[in-house]
C-alpha cells in the first residue's frame, strides 16, 4: 500500500495483518481520486471508517486543508495513526468513535465537508446508515461529494436527496459518487 499523488506520492504505508482486511488497492485509489480532480482549493475531507488512513492520507497529499479520520477498531486504529506520522500530517482529526457518534459529533462541532470517502465493513448496513445520517445531520457542504466503495451494487440516490454522478467498478467493488440533488430538496 503506497501513497499514489500528490506531496506524499511515493511513501508506503502499514497495512493490518488480517485476512479479512481489504485495504482499496492502488489502482482503485487512483481511480477515485483522478475521478475527482480538480479539487475544491483548502477542502476538508472526512474519511468514516478510516482503517489505516489511506484514503483521507491521499486527501492530504492532494491538498486538502484538513481531514477527519475515524476508525473504531483499536489495532487499525493504530496502524493509522503510525501511517499520519510516517508522513508528517500535522491538518489531520482523529476518532476513535462508533460511526453515529462520529457523525453526531461533526454536527455539533458545525463541520461541512467537501469530500466524504465511506468504506464501512461489506456485511451489514452500514453504507446505508451511514449515508442516511450524512443526510440527516447535514455534513456535505454545498457541492460536496460523496464517494461509497461496496461490493453491492446500491443505490441511495432517491431516498436521500442524493444523486450519482459518477460510478465505476473495479471486480467486486463498486465505487459510486453522490452529491445533493437541488431537485428534491423541496420534498
Amino acid at each position: 500500500m503506497r501513497v499514489v499523488a500528490g506531496k506524499y506520492r511515493g511513501f508506503n504505508l502499514q497495512s493490518p495483518k488480517a485476512k479479512d482486511s481489504r485495504p482499496t488497492d492502488n489502482k482503485v485509489k487512483e481511480a477515485i481520486f483522478d475521478m475527482l480532480f480538480p479539487f475544491k482549493h483548502e477542502f476538508t475531507a472526512l474519511d468514516l471508517f478510516a482503517g489505516t488512513g489511506q484514503i483521507g492520507i491521499e486527501f492530504l497529499s492532494r491538498g486538502a486543508k484538513v481531514v477527519y479520520f475515524n476508525e473504531r477498531n483499536s489495532s487499525t486504529n493504530q496502524i493509522l495513526n503510525e501511517n499520519i506520522e510516517k508522513v508528517k500530517a500535522g491538518n489531520v482529526v482523529v476518532s476513535k468513535l462508533d460511526f453515529k457518534k462520529a457523525v453526531v459529533l461533526y454536527n455539533k462541532k458545525g463541520i461541512k465537508f467537501d469530500y466524504i470517502f465511506l468504506d464501512p465493513p461489506y456485511a451489514g448496513e452500514m453504507l446505508q446508515a451511514s449515508i442516511e445520517l450524512i443526510v440527516d445531520y447535514e455534513l456535505l457542504a454545498e457541492d460536496g461529494i460523496i464517494i461509497t466503495e461496496s461490493d453491492r451494487d446500491l443505490d441511495f440516490s432517491d431516498v436521500y436527496s442524493l444523486e450519482i454522478i459518477k460510478e465505476k467498478s473495479y471486480g467486486r467493488k463498486i465505487i459510486k459518487f453522490y452529491r445533493k440533488n437541488e431537485s428534491n430538496l423541496s420534498r
